[in-house]
């Protein structure tokens, strides 16, 4: 009896190693984007990853495309607001030339801060990047004829002037760190960090138009000088040269329609999540950068606004719905710049779901037309996530064609975006004013 006792514990064992045994062989690349080229005349854009599968969109030759991800001979890639598929032999990899902007760093197995370090990268080395993952790039290194990860903060596009150490002195003397330039804050709020990433440990907060000395400039952040005697980082995207103080006139009158008005502001995509881009600039960035304008806009009127996100990060559609639930807001505004599949399509739109937002997308459409003079195609229903499911008054906006190549020349400049924010603004005014 304990010979076949111990024979039927030996078969289990044996038959939960095999079973065990397949799952621990596999190595699964953790996700991540890049960019491709469209190397082919015209590419077909699929629903699936099928040539059976129906025909979304075209492509021409050259096109820059988002990689999501691949599974055997496809690519899914991000098209317009929706994904895509295309056969990935009509891609070729882009990619470009970084350098180390830290003293040293970390080349890492996987997009970890605890994961395995393979090799540490000197200040000033170059490396080809070729793909994203949230925070972190993925490299390739021909000094060391290595492929890894690093922290995307400590990359450059601009080649980095490596800084010899300090001959030793006999005597130290400390000398006010000499300032770059005078800019102003041009956020409701900024986070001063100890280290230039969205990681570092906040040190300290700004108030919209604090003025700041800057020291020095690395890839999106600021090095500032505090009135403590250190030094922090801020995000440069939220600093601007012109004093907010110093011309009143631009700015709009506080209006006590809008006082204590709760009004929350979704700059559209973030993160891995690109949204559409044109030849010039990416929907993510645009989205943020007026935002912000609106945003400024409607706090000097006395609005509470808050940000879906205030930087570059991704938010699913179902936390950005539940900013808008829990701070009751009295307004939803989501920010978008259009695609098409042709590059001739142009003007602004508003979409709406459902009668409590209609007005509020009415008003906003009107403004926008009047202070952007840009084609109106009209305030319409919109089946999104972010208005369907939205319990509070919800609109989302299409800011003009990033597709249509002379029109996102046009709306990615700050004049537009200035344009494009009164016009948002206007309209939530009188939106309050008349329901």
């Amino acid at each position: 009896m304990k010979a076949s006792s111990l024979l039927k514990k030996l078969l289990c064992l044996v038959i939960l190693f095999s079973l065990l045994a397949p799952y621990e062989s596999q190595t699964v690349d953790a996700a991540y984007t890049f960019e491709g080229k469209v190397n082919a005349t015209v590419l077909n854009v699929r629903s699936k990853a099928s040539t059976s599968s129906s025909i979304m969109g075209k492509l021409k030759k050259n096109h820059i495309v988002t990689v999501v991800s691949q599974t055997k001979d496809w690519s899914k890639i991000s098209y317009g607001k929706k994904y895509g598929w295309v056969s990935s032999i009509y891609l070729t990899s882009v990619t470009w030339t970084g350098y180390v902007n830290a003293t040293s760093l970390n080349l890492r197995k996987s997009p970890n801060n605890k994961a395995v370090v393979m090799d540490s990268l000197k200040q000033g080395s170059a490396v080809t990047v070729k793909g994203k993952h949230g925070d972190w790039l993925q490299v390739y290194v021909s000094s060391k004829n290595k492929t890894g990860w690093v922290s995307s903060a400590y990359v450059s596009k601009k080649k980095v002037t490596v800084t010899p150490p300090p001959a030793p002195t006999k005597k130290v003397t400390t000398e006010p760190a000499k300032t770059i330039g005078t800019y102003y804050v041009n956020a409701s709020a900024l986070n001063i960090r100890q280290k230039a990433s969205t990681s570092a440990k906040i040190i300290g907060k700004l108030s919209n138009g604090s003025k700041v000395e800057m020291i020095a400039k690395e890839g999106d952040w600021a090095k500032i000088g505090l009135a403590s005697g250190g030094t922090g980082w801020v995000s440069f995207a939220y600093l601007t040269t012109k004093n907010p103080k110093a011309n009143t006139s631009e700015t709009p009158k506080s209006d006590s329609v809008l006082k204590g008005k709760v009004i929350v502001l979704d700059p559209g995509h973030g993160g891995n999540d690109p949204g559409a881009s044109g030849s010039l600039y990416r929907e993510k960035n645009l989205t943020l950068s007026t935002v912000i304008e609106v945003g400024n806009l409607l706090a000097n009127a006395g609005a509470k606004v808050i940000y879906t996100r205030s930087n570059d990060t991704y938010i699913s559609l179902a936390q950005r719905v539940l900013v808008s639930q829990q701070n009751k807001a009295d307004a939803f505004i989501s920010i978008h710049f259009n695609s098409s599949t042709s590059s001739n399509v142009s003007g602004i739109e508003t979409y709406y779901y459902s009668s409590k937002d209609t007005l509020l997308a009415k008003s906003i459409q009107s403004n926008l037309i009047v202070q952007t003079k840009m084609k109106d195609l009209s305030a319409k229903f919109g089946n999104y996530h972010v208005l369907r499911e939205n319990k509070q008054p919800a609109v989302l906006v299409e800011l003009g064609f990033i597709s249509n190549p002379v029109e996102e020349k046009l709306i990615g400049t700050p004049g537009y975006q200035k344009n494009a924010a009164l016009g948002i603004y206007e309209g939530i005014n009188q939106y309050f004013r008349e329901r």
